[in-house]
């Protein structure tokens, strides 16, 4: 994956050169990650799912006390004025609400590129890590507190894996550093329930509405390794089939249900673009 920062950005509804962009140095968002950020894919100059992405981001910087004043149409205007003074087709638009010294600021980026077809030709790579149980609500929070997830991925980019798999002192599956997690077996999809302590994706959302072959369950380790399929998903990768989980590898030219809702995701994707 390669994505490019465009050198326009948008702080606290002003488009600056991103080298002149400025935050408090004494503000929380900076000194304690005291934030939440969304990322949301861009198709055509527009975002996908995008009233699904600021509904999280409210109930975010709501759970960390950040007020958010503006309502989703301002901050979706604000998003379409960066696009467009990047030029931006496709690529990605990340937005982050932090605490500023005494008051709540907001950074609205974007970036060109994405995930090439090779990719999901060859699949992810996930390494297990041992992540114990997880308490209260922050860690089902898109926050800038991000350390742990992307040391994580870090070391399993190391050793060659793509994509670090957290796993509870239970051995039941979580999530990824930045994936959600979905077990194919006999047709039907499983994928970690959000009382664990995990991220509700927009696409997991997405795919957990319509289609009943989907829902929540019990994702073990042990049941990864009998599963059918395996697949990940994020908002800029979609559906990301799964190839290998630590030594256990699978088929992938075999995964007909990842490649079926792959596909539905897309055409999700295209209707929501507003």
């Amino acid at each position: 994956m390669t994505f490019e920062r465009s050198p326009i950005v948008s702080l606290d509804g002003r488009l600056v050169p991103a080298g002149e962009a400025r935050i408090s140095p004494l503000g929380e968002g900076f000194l304690f990650g005291a934030g939440v950020f969304e990322t949301i894919k861009v198709i055509g100059g527009r975002p996908a799912f995008f009233a699904a992405h600021a509904a999280r981001l409210r109930r975010s910087a709501a759970e960390l006390g950040l007020p958010l004043s503006d309502t989703d149409a301002g901050l979706r205007s604000r998003s379409m004025a960066l696009i467009g003074a990047n030029g931006l087709a496709d690529g990605s638009l990340k937005i982050v609400v932090f605490e500023d010294a005494g008051r709540t600021g907001e950074l609205l980026t974007v970036g060109r590129g994405g995930y090439p077809p090779e990719a999901f030709a060859c699949g992810f790579k996930l390494r297990t890590v041992a992540d114990g149980r997880r308490m209260g609500s922050v860690s089902g929070l898109k926050s800038l507190n991000y350390l742990r997830n992307l040391s994580a991925k870090r070391e399993a980019q190391a050793i060659g894996f793509d994509e670090p798999l957290f796993v509870d002192e239970g051995g039941f599956a979580l999530e990824g550093a930045t994936t959600n997690l979905f077990c194919v077996k006999a047709g039907e999809v499983a994928t970690p329930r959000l009382a664990l302590g995990i991220l509700p994706g927009i696409v997991r959302g997405v795919l957990l509405g319509p289609d009943p072959r989907i829902r929540e369950g019990a994702v073990t380790l042990e049941s990864l390794l009998t599963a059918d399929e395996i697949f990940v998903t994020n908002s800029l990768l979609g559906v990301m089939p799964v190839c290998q989980v630590d030594s256990h590898r699978l088929d992938i030219g075999r995964a007909p249900v990842t490649r079926a809702i792959a596909g539905e995701l897309r055409s999700r994707e295209l209707q929501s673009l507003e």
